[in-house]
C-alpha cells in the first residue's frame, strides 16, 4: 500500500506546502510551490516548479528559486506570478532568521524574472520592500500582485499584537513600491495573522481570499488549526479601503490551506490549495515525500457565496463508468456522482472515513475527527484518491477536502437513499 496520489499533484520527493505563482505563461500552466528537497519536514523553503497543458498532467521542472542571498538565505517564502510585457515576474518573501530558535525574523519582498518560464534570475533591486508596514509587523509576507488601469498593486499579509490584516502597495513599474495602507483586517475576530492573501474580481465583485491563523472554534466552524476563507466586497484603491461582508469558510474538510487563484486565457478563475494542515502527522513521510495539492477548481459567484467546482479537464481522467447500487466497490482512483433523496453514508477504505447526510447535516468523519455543517445537500460529486477524499456538494456550493490514511483495503460502500449513482474509474498513469 502506498499513500502517493494517483491523480493529485505531489512532489517527486521531499516536503511541499503552499502553491505559489500559479499562472499561464505562453500557453503553459505553471505551478510553483513551497518545497524542501532535502528532507520530508518543513525547512528552508525553495520554490519547486511543474508545468502542464491541462492542469491535470504535470511535468516536474528544475527548482525555480533557491535561498542563498543575504535577504533570503533562510527561505524563499510564498508569493505570486505576473506577466509583465512578456517577462514572467515571480514575487516572493525573502526570510532571514535572527535567532537560533527561529522565533525572530526579517521578512522582505523580492522579485525574480524569466523570459522562458524555466530559468529565473533574482532582480538586482532586491529586496524591493524592506520595511515593516506602518501598522504591521515583522511577520509580513506572501505578496499577491496584479495590474489594473496601468498601475501595479500588491497586497501582503501581516499582523499587529492581536489582529491579522492586509496591506496594499502600489507601483508604476512593478519594481518600486509605495505603501498605501491597511485595507482590511483589525477586526478583533478573525485571528492574529492573515497569510496568503489573494484579491481578485469575480462577477463584478472583489473577493479577498485569505488564510487566517488563530481563529477560535465557533460551534461547528473553525475546527482546523488554521482556516481558509474569504470576504466578498469592493476595493477602492484611491481611499484605499476594502468594504466587505462576513467571513466565510471556503472548504469544510480537515486539510485545506494557503489557497491561491489565477485567471487563465479562457477567463476562468482557477484555485489550487495545499491539501494539508499544519502540526499533524504525515504517514507518507516514510515513503520519502510529504503532502499533495487539491484538484484544481473553477470559482464562480452565486447567491452571494463562492462556489468551487472541479475544472472540466478532470473528466479526461475518466477511464470507465458504471451504474452501481449498494454493492461494495474497490479502487483508489475513483469519482462518484449521485443525488440524495434521503439520508445516506459513504464509507471509504472500510471505515477509515465516512461522509454522510442526516437530515440537514453533512458530516465527514475521519477516524473520529469530525467536520460537519448544516446544509441542504442535494447533489454530490466525490473524488477518492490513494490518501484523500474531496466532496463537492450542490455543484460546489459546499466542499470538504481531507487527507485519509487507510489501514484497510481500498474497499468502499454507499448505504441509504440515493439515485443515479455512477462510479467512474480514473486513470492513474499521470
Amino acid at each position: 500500500m502506498t499513500y502517493r496520489p494517483r491523480y493529485h499533484f505531489a512532489p517527486p520527493f521531499g516536503w511541499m506546502n503552499d502553491p505559489n505563482g500559479l499562472c499561464q505563461f505562453n500557453g503553459v500552466y505553471h505551478m510553483f510551490y513551497q518545497y524542501h528537497p532535502f528532507g520530508v519536514e518543513w525547512d528552508d523553503m525553495h520554490w519547486g516548479h511543474a508545468t502542464s497543458y491541462d492542469l491535470i498532467h504535470w511535468e516536474h521542472k528544475p527548482i525555480a528559486l533557491r535561498p542563498g542571498q543575504d535577504y533570503d538565505r533562510d527561505g524563499v517564502f510564498s508569493g505570486s506570478a505576473l506577466n509583465v510585457y512578456g517577462v514572467l515576474h515571480l514575487y516572493y518573501t525573502g526570510n532571514v532568521w535572527l535567532d537560533e530558535q527561529r522565533e525572530e525574523l526579517k521578512q522582505v519582498q523580492c522579485l525574480a524574472t524569466s523570459t522562458d518560464g524555466v530559468t529565473f534570475t533574482k532582480h538586482p533591486n532586491n529586496p524591493l520592500i524592506t520595511g515593516e508596514p506602518e501598522r504591521g509587523h515583522a511577520h509580513v509576507r506572501d505578496p499577491k500582485v496584479w495590474t489594473e488601469n496601468g498601475r501595479y498593486y500588491m497586497i501582503l499579509g501581516t499582523r499587529d499584537a492581536k489582529d491579522g490584516k492586509v496591506v496594499l502597495y502600489e507601483s508604476n513599474d512593478a519594481i518600486h513600491w509605495t505603501e498605501r495602507g491597511v485595507i482590511a483586517g483589525e477586526t478583533g475576530e478573525h485571528g492574529w495573522m492573515w497569510e496568503c492573501p489573494d484579491l481578485f474580481s469575480l462577477d463584478g465583485r472583489d473577493v479577498l481570499l485569505l488564510s487566517p491563523q488563530g481563529m477560535e472554534p465557533d460551534d461547528d466552524r473553525y475546527h482546523n488549526l488554521h482556516q481558509c476563507g474569504y470576504f466578498i466586497g469592493s476595493l477602492d484603491v484611491d481611499t484605499p479601503v476594502y468594504k466587505h461582508g462576513t467571513f466565510t469558510e471556503l472548504d469544510y474538510g480537515h486539510d485545506f490551506y494557503a489557497a491561491q487563484t489565477f485567471q487563465d486565457d479562457r477567463g476562468r478563475r482557477i484555485l489550487i490549495a495545499w491539501n494539508a494542515m499544519w502540526e499533524r502527522n504525515w504517514p507518507e513521510q516514510a515513503e520519502g515525500w510529504t503532502n499533495q495539492m487539491t484538484l484544481p477548481r473553477e470559482l464562480s459567484l452565486r447567491n452571494g457565496r463562492l462556489y468551487m467546482t472541479p475544472i472540466e479537464e478532470v473528466t479526461i481522467l475518466r477511464r470507465t463508468s458504471e451504474q452501481i447500487d449498494g454493492t461494495p466497490f474497490e479502487g483508489d482512483a475513483l469519482e462518484l456522482t449521485f443525488s440524495a433523496i434521503g439520508d445516506f453514508a459513504l464509507h471509504c477504505f472500510g471505515d477509515t472515513a465516512t461522509f454522510s447526510k442526516q437530515g440537514d447535516v453533512l458530516e465527514l468523519n475521519r477516524d473520529g475527527d469530525i467536520r460537519r455543517i448544516k446544509a441542504d445537500g442535494r447533489t454530490f460529486r466525490i473524488f477518492i484518491d490513494a490518501s484523500s477524499i474531496e466532496v463537492f456538494v450542490n455543484d460546489g456550493e459546499y466542499v470538504f477536502s481531507s487527507r485519509v490514511y487507510p489501514t484497510q483495503p481500498a474497499r468502499h460502500s454507499v448505504s441509504g437513499v440515493v439515485e443515479n449513482l455512477t462510479l467512474y474509474r480514473l486513470t492513474t498513469n499521470i
